[in-house]
């Protein structure tokens, strides 16, 4: 063979050589590295790397199934995520997820709500964000030991008027709590419970109130029946003395129970009203009829100014009696003591019509106008309870007027009388057919 012939063949030997490198080596090894790549920064695409070679070959089978065991991975962080999010996101109550060093990792939407948070709490630590030295101590034991907290805390929280103090019960519990190692973070759930504390108080004071109420009369009634029982009966004088006394402060007490009764049922949800056409002027005549011998003690003058068009209302009439009676003693029982007079007058407007009670009394200081609807608030407190009134006239008002879906209001001015607005409404749109629960 020539010399020629011989290069000839050398050449082509490492040609095809050097295809076979390329094609066997160099490019798998490229689209490898590549793959890998791809797999860093999170393109986890499978792997087609066509080589005979087995190393490469099992490399490139290895890859793949990396890139396919991550896509599977990144599919359920997806969803898992996804169901994280929805989960936290639909809750009313605030979470948050902390690490060791109680630094948030996590905090739903509600919780930002909740406590009106200027910027995200993420990355910032417990005290920081809620300055609560009980909160802070609480999840200090859950991280240690691993064990749930329960605890109630009150902190200042921000409100559109400024700060108010709100209550919460916050549940702690560890986050994957190792046996033989610490834990690695804690779920804390806030729970407002402020309506619930409010409430809680309101229960107390009304106890608190219906007991001192039950408890003045009581003594008086027990105090002249053993004032008789030590001998007096044989005074006829005193005997009549303690009788009239026992008598008045017995129908105190049978008011206080029949105005306890009212409330109780005003406020049960299964109480249902009867809405008819009533003719609010002619149901107040029925009302001043009854009445009569308690205006006549107070001798009082009773100014009416009712036009015909103020007349119909579509409203519960036994209720509205009510609403009149308890205005009226109120404006007797408050009125000048020597020209007593109480002007009643009616205005329909597009949708309600105004009933104003007006007294020319001694008026309601300012500070307590805002009350004046409340369970047992009186302005007069001795004087009410000399009067017989129970404390609670007012605030049946309120709850039957706000039954028919209207508003009582006040305007009163120190020394120049009170006058009490009760808007009701023309009619009740057909709710429930003819009738409707009675609300708070």
């Amino acid at each position: 063979m020539s010399l020629h012939a011989v290069e000839v063949v050398v050449i082509l030997l490492f040609v095809v050589g050097g295809l076979l490198l390329y094609f066997q080596v160099i490019r798998p090894l490229a689209h490898l590295r590549e793959a890998l790549k791809r797999l860093a920064v999170g393109d986890y695409r499978p792997v087609l790397i066509k080589t005979r070679l087995g190393a490469f070959r099992k490399t490139a089978l290895h890859v793949r199934s990396i890139s396919e065991l991550l896509q599977q991975l990144d599919r359920q962080i997806t969803v898992d995520g996804f169901s994280l999010r929805a989960i936290l996101s639909s809750m009313v109550e605030g979470v948050l997820i902390v690490d060791h060093s109680q630094r948030i990792r996590l905090a739903n939407d509600s919780l930002e709500r909740m406590f009106r948070l200027g910027r995200s709490p993420v990355n910032r630590s417990v005290i920081e964000v809620f300055r609560s030295h009980e909160l802070q101590i609480a999840l200090q034991n859950t991280l240690s030991d691993g064990l749930p907290q329960s605890i109630e805390i009150s902190l200042d929280t921000q409100t559109k008027d400024g700060y108010a103090v709100r209550h919460f019960e916050v549940y702690a519990s560890a986050l994957n709590p190792q046996p033989r190692g610490p834990v690695r973070g804690a779920v804390v759930v806030f729970h407002d419970i402020t309506t619930v504390k409010e409430l809680e108080t309101v229960r107390q004071e009304f106890v608190a109130n219906v007991s001192h109420e039950f408890r003045t009369p009581l003594a008086i009634i027990n105090g002249y029946v053993e004032t008789l029982q030590d001998g007096a009966t044989d005074d006829p004088e005193m005997v009549a003395h303690s009788l009239k006394v026992m008598h008045k402060n017995s129908q105190r007490l049978t008011v206080l129970i029949e105005d306890l009764l009212t409330i109780s049922r005003l406020e049960h949800r299964s109480f249902r009203m009867d809405f008819q056409r009533t003719n609010l002027r002619e149901t107040l005549h029925r009302v001043m009829e009854r009445m009569e011998p308690a205006i006549r003690d107070h001798q009082a003058k009773i100014e009416i100014d009712w036009p015909v068009e103020a007349e119909i209302v579509e409203a519960d009439q036994p209720r509205i009696e009510q609403i009149y009676s308890n205005l009226l003693e109120n404006a007797l029982r408050y009125g000048h003591a020597q020209d007593n007079r109480i002007i009643i007058t009616a205005r329909k407007s597009a949708s309600s019509v105004d009933v104003v009670f007006a007294d020319n009394g001694p008026g309601i200081p300012l500070e307590d106008q805002p009350h004046i609807f409340e369970r047992f608030y009186r302005v007069h407190k001795d004087r009410s309870r000399v009067a017989g009134g129970s404390g609670l006239g007012l605030s049946i008002v309120k709850h039957i007027t706000q039954a028919h879906g209207g508003h009582i209001s006040v305007v009163s001015t120190p020394g120049k009388g009170a006058a009490f607005t009760v808007e009701l409404p023309l009619t009740q749109n057909n709710e429930s057919a003819s009738s409707r629960a009675l609300r708070p």
